[in-house]
């Protein structure tokens, strides 16, 4: 938070926390009227740590032609209604949710039965895997329903200066990656992903990645570019296992992925810094360049015969400190060999 000078930085979060509080309860009086749906006093959070505090349900999942946007036009969208019983404590119209690790905004709340309604943009669709919980429970008898692939990771965002026992989670999902792969070690579970080359740069052993809203820890990767294999692998402990939705996928299933943003803005400050430094590196060549080409010069006026009308002799300045100083004024002073004995000469025009 910036600091304002003689402002307690405690008076600073207090003061914001309600004007939010106040921007955020007016902006209620938005919501579809109805009497199921209503908001109830938000709490301040607002970002997100990777630590899934529950599996949902997803509910439905509509693409409409008739939604009302902001001109009152009408327009084609899609809505997804969750239910989840943890993320609804606290939760108010416009709270963000990660939904599968997606940030996604609450647009109503049905606090009698737990569910949530969010908005799905066409990039949302596009970058994710949450268009295809329209057909994932779908089975071969046509009256069963797999309920496992309904199940969603869900987390509030997290409040401001509070713990973080994850990493920074955006909720922005770069793309997603495919199970090529999972087996047992002990009581781990460990899943190989294969993912987009363009991502694999900030994909590193032991490093952060968010996969389906959940903050793990890269253990192998491999990087060989286009055309080659890029996957990176990471496991679940025992805990995990029973908390996420992950062990209820297959190989060929998809997750979203979230790489660790820090990476992106590391390589953004980098690629700003390395103009500099070749700026640097080419002055840095120029001047040896050009000194070398002085050292040159020097050598070649040692025991040089000097025409006598430019010749002066006696001794240098005091302050001249040593005898291949560049010209003072219009004479340069030099010897006309190494030897200690000689006399100093300057060459006026020098």
């Amino acid at each position: 938070m910036m600091k304002h000078p003689g402002i307690p930085t405690h008076l600073l979060s207090t003061a914001i926390a309600a004007i939010v509080a106040l921007a955020t309860r007016n902006s209620q009086a938005f919501a579809p009227i109805s009497p199921s749906f209503v908001a109830k006093p938000h709490s301040k959070l607002n970002m997100f740590t990777g630590i899934v505090e529950e599996m949902g349900k997803v509910v439905s999942l509509e693409t409409k032609d008739d939604m009302l946007l902001w001109d009152g036009s009408r327009g084609k969208g899609t809505e997804m209604v969750v239910q989840g019983d943890v993320v609804m404590d606290g939760a108010y119209l416009g709270c963000s949710i990660s939904v599968n690790g997606v940030c996604l905004t609450a647009t109503e709340l049905d606090f009698d039965n737990n569910i949530f309604k969010v908005g799905l943009a066409p990039e949302t669709l596009r970058k994710t895997n949450l268009g295809n919980y329209a057909t994932n429970a779908k089975s071969s008898d046509a009256d069963a329903v797999d309920e496992t692939k309904l199940l969603v990771n869900l987390e509030r965002a997290s409040e401001i200066g509070g713990r973080n026992s994850g990493h920074f989670v955006q909720g922005h999902v770069d793309n997603v990656g495919t199970i090529i792969d999972r087996w047992i070690d002990d009581n781990s579970l460990f899943f190989k992903i294969s993912f987009p080359h363009e991502y694999m740069r900030y994909i590193v052993p032991k490093g952060f990645v968010a996969i389906d809203g959940t903050s793990l820890t890269v253990c192998d990767v491999r990087s060989d570019g286009p055309g080659g294999e890029n996957w990176f692998t990471f496991m679940l402990v025992e805990y995990t296992q029973k908390k996420i939705i992950i062990p209820y996928k297959d190989v060929g299933d998809t997750v979203n992925i979230e790489v660790d943003v820090l990476g992106k803005y590391s390589e953004r400050a980098w690629e700003a810094f390395v103009p500099k430094m070749e700026a640097l590196q080419e002055k840095v060549e120029s001047m040896e360049r050009r000194l070398k080409e002085l050292e040159s010069d020097r050598d070649s006026k040692l025991g040089e015969v000097i025409p006598g009308e430019f010749i002066k002799k006696g001794s240098p300045p005091d302050d001249f400190s040593s005898k291949w100083d560049a010209p003072r004024r219009s004479a340069k002073w030099i010897r006309p060999s190494d030897d200690p004995n000689m006399e100093w000469v300057t060459i006026h025009g020098g």
